[in-house]
């Protein structure tokens, strides 16, 4: 067997034990409510299984699966209601892989170029610093690197955003 076909089925295989998870937990728990997420391919992979089961998705930097969801059997337009995909200007990977399905928020990126916009740290960092953070939780300084040379208070171990 061509090793292409042997990584596709294992992928496949996870596919299905992520659905047939969630399916039970769905059936087991039907008053909790259930989102799936994911980044860049997890969050595509995200879209799918929302679709699939009509679970609502919040992903970040999924690429285009309009396409792979037809090919599934399964119906686009729904992705429209169930999925929301925040996508920093500039991220390569939403930009050309396809089609969109969903809501898409575009937010600024905090760097300037192009590849480290799809870095899920500096997606989150972005978000922290338009969103706020009613709670004002500490973040490891390394985690935002580029907030990090900014605040003195990183000679400690924790920035506040």
């Amino acid at each position: 067997m061509l090793p292409g076909k042997l990584w596709f089925r294992s992928k496949r295989r996870r596919y299905q034990s992520v659905l047939d998870y969630l399916k039970l937990l769905k059936e087991e728990e039907p008053h909790r409510k259930i989102y799936v997420s994911g980044h860049s391919l997890g969050g595509g992979l995200a879209h799918l299984v929302a679709s699939e089961l009509q679970l609502p998705a919040v992903t970040l930097s999924a690429p285009g699966v309009v396409e792979t969801a037809g090919l599934l059997g399964l119906e686009p337009l729904e992705l429209q209601d169930l999925t929301v995909n925040v996508i920093p200007d500039r991220d390569p990977i939403p930009a050309n892989s396809g089609k969109q399905g969903g809501v898409t928020v575009p937010i600024p990126c905090i760097v300037g170029e192009a590849p480290e916009c799809h870095r899920v740290f500096n997606t989150i960092c972005m978000l922290l610093k338009q969103c706020g953070d009613p709670i004002q939780r500490n973040i490891p300084c390394n985690f935002c690197p580029m907030e990090a040379d900014h605040h003195h208070s990183c000679e400690q171990k924790n920035i506040l955003i």
